[in-house]
């Protein structure tokens, strides 16, 4: 005997028990899945027909007097008795749901159940989550409601979400010359569209063979530069307007980026960088003034240097870039002044030559803020006289570079200030991206629109619903847009996280349905820069975020989830903010092991944090974040901590493209939701000890086993958990 699961809102008393007793069909048995079609209620006689044969005629079924059947590999339901109910504003039916594979489903009908009627979409009444089991089977009515009669030609779309199954019946409003709402229905099921689901694969192999193609361009565009760049400065220093002690180089790459929508997008990035070695420079006899800013300095007239680099951007982009450069096409330049700690005893006078400033956009050593300079207060700071430098280089090109008069240029400034005095710290930078440079030449990687931010797998909407109620407060960080601003060291090749927003999102879900927390209580940010994790975790002269949250709430636990790039400088790792120059890390990004510190200053009797990053030094690309080759830090009053890393101290922490997910976020999401298989003791408590056997698992579910399976044996990815006495803590309680 089959038991029965009934929902509160959502099964009415009275529901009529229609023709199911002697219901044969167990689509099982067959790979193909051909046994799809309706069932008469009178005489429970099944009429099927094979979805694989091309052939198959177009067929209908009317709900008053057929069940119809939906079959898909993990399981079938069964609706009929569409109509709707004018005096209660609700379109009904019953249905009827098994599992097929698996051992249970989370179902809730809200949730799982939409109706789609041109364009718009309309929601079943909640009903009390249940959890299907594989020997259970659920029936009852379903309410929606829906004011709109469904007549004449008007069609509608019903899905039914079974696990990773997704029902969907296309349904009509014309019977036999009558009108009667939903009573055709043409039966559409969803796996057909296996052609579709192909095209994304073969998209992105067209994509990847592309962009291959677009990175050979720019390695020989690159080439060209810098032949160019080597004769254009030996001309200049043959004339004595330079000398061997000022370096110019420039480089050039395919970059990609994430839009504010999520769209990823392929730039060209070229990059030119000037720098004045060392004080030498005062003893050397130029014929027009000196290579260097002279102190207090900002003009382009000012510095040979930066006059003679203008020109070289000039003459190098009306070279080799113009063809990339169509009218109306985006094109962003960076220009960041460096400046050396020199002090300032007195202000400096400011000209007037770009108007006074008030309250001006701009970043200064990674961080994003406000520079104003006036004619009657003059220049008082080295951030004043950086920003002030980028400007004449911005008059510039706006005037002289003809290609930027028919684009759409986006101008941003940045300052760099150094801890140190010295003339090897005065630097000018100009960093030119040529959005989706190769639409032209290579279209397909313009046509292809993957949206990083779109979370569609099973992880990410059939989170568990515990009754657990924590107290506990979390910071949860997810970056993927990452852009590299200013650097001592020059450009270093960053590429996107690219669903590490996605990871984040996720996760605050399931700390909210599945732990218990309450949202309010959860710091979230995403394409987090360094300011950002100043503001949450706090500085030496200024409290966090997190820890007036602790005193607020009373909290005694904490969470800390990072997704994103990590990093290592002098043997310590560092979270790079969005706008983070890994070369810098000192100055524009996070120490882990000081985020360590102030976690173990809260207090708080529990701190549990999760990184889906790594710290390897390897080359940070766009297919994977760096990997950890650091010494790995240790927290004080570490009896309090759980520490759950990606990866281990040479590997890299992959992607799972298919998920939209960190391989290890999408694997501890995972371990959420599987209770069945990671509570490996059934007393409906996950604790971090049978977590970490789970992420660990080599034969069937674990990151170790799926890294392998996804990427080949070549790729090893091994999780890594700092614990201590508290293993055998509760993580989640079902």
């Amino acid at each position: 005997m089959i038991p029965t699961i009934c929902c509160a809102s959502m099964l009415m008393c009275g529901m009529t028990v229609y023709g199911q007793k002697s219901s044969s069909i167990n689509p099982i048995k067959t790979s193909v899945l051909p046994n799809v079609g309706w069932r008469d209620i009178q005489s429970d006689k099944e009429t099927s027909f094979d979805m694989n044969n091309p052939s198959w005629p177009k067929v209908t079924a009317n709900l008053k007097q057929k069940d119809l059947i939906s079959v898909l590999p993990e399981s079938y339901c069964v609706i009929s008795d569409f109509g709707r109910k004018p005096n209660r504003g609700m379109m009904t039916f019953l249905l009827e749901v098994k599992l097929q594979k698996g051992n249970n489903i989370t179902f809730n009908a809200e949730q799982n159940i939409v109706l789609e009627i041109k364009g718009k979409t309309y929601k079943a009444l909640p009903s009390k989550t249940l959890t299907l089991t594989k020997d259970g089977i659920l029936k009852g009515e379903i309410n929606i409601p829906l004011r709109k009669s469904l007549k004449k030609n008007r069609t509608a779309t019903l899905y039914v979400t079974i696990g990773n199954d997704k029902h969907r019946f296309e349904l009509g409003g014309r019977a036999y010359g009558r009108t009667q709402e939903l009573a055709l229905v043409p039966y559409y099921p969803l796996w057909m569209d296996v052609k579709k689901k192909e095209e994304p694969k073969k998209e992105i192999a067209i994509v990847e063979k592309a962009v291959k193609k677009a990175e050979d361009v720019t390695n020989e565009i690159k080439g060209d530069l810098k032949e160019l760049l080597a004769t254009m400065i030996s001309e200049l220093r043959a004339q004595k307007k330079l000398t061997e002690n000022t370096q110019v180089d420039v480089n050039a790459e395919v970059m990609p980026e994430v839009k504010k929508d999520g769209q990823v997008e392929y730039n060209m990035k070229v990059r030119y960088d000037v720098q004045v070695l060392s004080e030498h420079l005062k003893k050397l006899r130029i014929d027009e003034g000196t290579e260097d800013w002279p102190s207090g300095k900002y003009r382009l007239k000012d510095s040979q240097a930066a006059l003679q680099t203008a020109g070289i951007i000039k003459s190098t982009i009306e070279s080799k870039l113009e063809q990339y450069i169509a009218p109306g096409t985006e094109v962003t330049v960076k220009i960041i002044g460096s400046t050396d700690a020199s002090p300032f005893r007195n202000a400096v006078a400011y000209d007037g030559a770009f108007g006074d400033i008030q309250d001006a956009e701009y970043f200064v050593n990674g961080s994003f803020g406000y520079v104003s300079v006036n004619t009657k207060d003059g220049i008082s700071s080295n951030e004043q006289l950086a920003y002030l430098r980028t400007l004449d280089i911005k008059n510039f090109m706006q005037k002289h570079i003809g290609a930027f008069r028919v684009a759409n240029v986006h101008y941003e400034h940045f300052a760099e200030v150094a801890d140190k005095v010295g003339a090897e710290y005065r630097r000018v930078a100009v960093e030119v991206t040529i959005h989706n440079a190769f639409q032209k030449d290579y279209p397909e990687i313009a046509s292809y629109k993957e949206n990083v931010y779109e979370r569609t797998s099973e992880v990410d909407t059939n989170i568990p619903e515990t009754t657990a109620k924590s107290n506990a407060v979390a910071v949860v960080i997810g970056n993927t847009d990452y852009q590299v601003a200013t650097g001592k060291q020059g450009s270093t090749k960053v590429g996107p996280v690219k669903y590490a927003v996605n990871d984040a999102t996720t996760m605050r879900d399931y700390l909210v349905k599945t732990l218990g927390l309450d949202e309010k209580n959860i710091l979230f940010k995403t394409n987090a820069d360094k300011k950002d994790f100043d503001d949450i975790f706090g500085t030496d002269n200024q409290e966090g975020e997190l820890a007036k949250l602790v005193a607020s709430t009373g909290s005694k636990e904490v969470y800390f989830y990072y997704s994103g790039h990590g990093y290592p400088f002098m043997g310590e790792p560092y979270l790079l903010g969005v706008r983070s120059n890994p070369k810098s890390c000192k100055e524009q990004a996070t120490s882990l092991q000081s985020i360590y510190r102030i976690l173990s200053a809260l207090p708080v009797d529990k701190v549990n944090v999760i990184t889906d990053a790594c710290f390897s030094g390897q080359e940070i690309s766009m297919e994977a974040s760096a990997t950890e080759f650091v010494r790995r830090p240790k927290p004080d009053k570490l009896a309090k901590f759980v520490i759950l890393s990606a990866s281990g101290e040479d590997q890299y922490a992959n992607w799972y493209k298919e998920k939209k997910h960190g391989l290890f976020s999408y694997v501890l999401f995972k371990a959420m939701q599987d209770k069945a298989k990671s509570d490996l003791n059934g007393d409906g408590v996950l604790s971090f000890d049978e977590l970490y056997k789970y992420l660990s698992d080599t034969q069937s579910s674990g990151v170790p086993y799926l890294v392998k399976e996804l990427e080949g044996d070549q790729v090893h990815q091994d999780p890594v958990i700092q614990v201590s006495a508290r293993k055998n803590d509760v993580f989640v309680k079902y």
